[in-house]
């Protein structure tokens, strides 16, 4: 419950503070949050150019060309997307209020000086309540204030790492799109075929054609015909 003698100002400003320097904090962890999409991505890249490696137009044709010029894109911006994303998730000094066993101790010393019959002689006493609202609001915005400076460094080492990173997949898309446009024809006009290894078959011999009959023989006469 607020004080009625507490100023509206700083109740509001303490309140506004205190919820900045919270997303604050919950923006450090959503780095690491999108860290599993980069992973897969650059798995599938990888088995995708493992894939099409071997089958590279060769020559110097400008399928060839093209596809050596592909290559070395993709491998530059997938490494440039690892470096960006490793320095986006590089130890940072974020900064953080004081700890609850020191804010105890100053609080029950603010207790005591506001009771202290010196302050309560004074005109216009001292609150500990607005002290301590005080001292916190300004923690709050010192805190704030350094830990948004590095979430948003992150943030733009980040979107830098994923623009990479589809300009990496685009590449390899397109990659696999002339390698094959020039592997599988190629295949076709050499008769090569997708189906299981046959076995050769010897020639067989050939069919003996039958000699056409010959004019009939006569019998040649017995010794003994014609004679009785």
């Amino acid at each position: 419950m607020s004080d009625p003698k507490e100023p509206a100002a700083l109740a509001h400003i303490e309140k506004t503070l205190t919820d900045s320097y919270r997303k604050e904090i919950d923006q450090e962890e959503n780095i690491w949050r999108s860290l599993p999409f980069f992973a897969a991505t650059l798995a599938l890249q990888l088995a995708a150019l493992f894939q099409v490696i071997e089958r590279l137009p060769s020559g110097r044709s400008w399928p060839a060309l093209f596809s050596y010029v592909l290559v070395v894109v993709s491998v530059g911006c997938s490494l440039g997307a690892l470096g960006f994303l490793a320095s986006s998730i590089f130890p940072a000094k974020f900064r953080y209020v004081a700890k609850d066993s020191a804010l105890l101790e100053y609080a029950l010393g603010l207790i005591e000086d506001e009771q202290h019959p010196d302050n309560q002689a004074q005109a216009v006493p001292m609150v500990a309540l607005h002290v301590l609202k005080t001292n916190l609001a300004t923690q709050y915005a010192l805190a704030t204030d350094n830990n948004r400076q590095i979430n948003k460094g992150r943030e733009r080492r980040r979107s830098i790492a994923g623009l990479l990173t589809i300009f990496s997949v685009v590449s390899t898309l397109v990659l696999v799109a002339v390698t094959f446009a020039t592997y599988v024809p190629k295949h076709d006009e050499k008769g090569i075929s997708n189906g299981p290894p046959t076995q050769p078959t010897e020639p067989s011999a050939p069919a003996l054609r039958p000699e056409p009959p010959g004019p009939a023989q006569v019998p040649p006469a017995s010794p003994n015909a014609g004679s009785h």
